[in-house]
């Protein structure tokens, strides 16, 4: 089976999040953040989130090009 160096490394990159997110969320047990430390993780899962979208849209429709509000929520805006 042949794959693009792209295509590999969207794999390995999606791969490399779960696995971090596998090693990270359970060392949170018992850990207490402000209301600023858990908007700042709101506000990055919302981009972990559009990102996937973005990527599901990409593969299915092979549109790459983000929309104007996704950009800048992928650019921390």
């Amino acid at each position: 089976m042949e794959h693009t160096s792209e295509f590999l490394d969207l794999v390995g990159a999606c791969a490399q999040f779960v696995a971090s997110a596998g090693r990270i969320v359970p060392g949170l047990r018992g850990q207490n953040y402000t209301d600023d430390e858990k908007a700042t993780v709101q506000r990055n899962v919302a981009r972990v989130r559009a990102a996937a979208d973005w990527i599901e849209g990409a593969v299915a429709t092979g549109q790459v090009t983000p929309e104007e509000g996704l950009a800048r929520l992928l650019a921390g805006e």
